[in-house]
């Protein structure tokens, strides 16, 4: 699944339309979409004409206000101008924000929107790459204690996914593990941040059970 990620800045017309391209054109495994807080109803002549210049204009961008996408489960909002940082809302679920700013080349000669692409692709997309951790693998290791067994996850691994993980199997809403395995459980504890996860797993369970279950996790090894 594409990971989701909004673009934005005052009046989507350069900016932000170039980043959206950008990211949508050089970074697998990203979906990009940008936005205005105040937005111009166009997209800049040469914001386009840069883009067709590097072939990736595509006539489904167009300048649009926040409002249109507000309800997208983005999960990472990128503000490209200071007005936008500080005027940037809150979402209807927590989404993670970072701020990496632009001269704006509105209203300069068209070298200036060449520059701003070239800043855009030499700085916020590494930037972008290394919050969603794309392109790296999430990491297991399985341990065996005393009383359960512990699992580290790293790598590309959100503290979310591990909770949802651990909800649905308490739900019974996961079909990863047998029913044996799921009455040998007596607690199951999360802790960590993303990027280093550790799950804990009290009762009389084998190391191997649990390794089988997260080889078949479909949060876990989802599309």
């Amino acid at each position: 699944m594409d990971k989701k990620v909004l673009i934005m800045c005052t009046g989507n017309s350069c900016r932000s339309i170039i980043a959206e391209a950008l990211i949508n054109s050089q970074l697998d495994g990203m979906k990009a979409y940008s936005c205005g807080v105040a937005p111009s109803g166009k997209v800049n002549i040469n914001a386009k004409k840069v883009l067709e210049q590097n072939n990736i204009w595509q006539d489904s961008y167009y300048s649009k206000h926040l409002d249109e996408v507000i309800d997208i489960d983005f999960d990472l909002v990128v503000t490209v101008c200071g007005h936008a940082q500080e005027t940037c809302p809150t979402f209807p679920k927590k989404t993670d924000t970072i701020h990496v700013g632009f001269d704006d080349p509105d209203g300069k000669e068209f070298e200036a929107f060449e520059t701003t692409y070239k800043e855009i692709k030499e700085v916020l997309l590494p930037k972008v790459k290394e919050k969603l951790k794309i392109g790296e693998e999430m990491n297991k290791k399985v341990f065996k204690l005393t009383d359960g067994v512990k699992i580290n996850f790293t790598g590309a691994v959100a503290k979310e996914q591990i909770v949802k993980m651990v909800s649905n199997c308490a739900t019974g809403a996961c079909e990863c593990m047998s029913s044996e395995t799921k009455k040998k459980i007596t607690n199951m504890q999360v802790e960590g941040k993303d990027g280093n996860v550790e799950l804990k797993l009290s009762g009389d369970i084998a190391k191997e059970e649990i390794e089988k279950a997260l080889a078949k996790s479909k949060v876990l090894n989802k599309d």
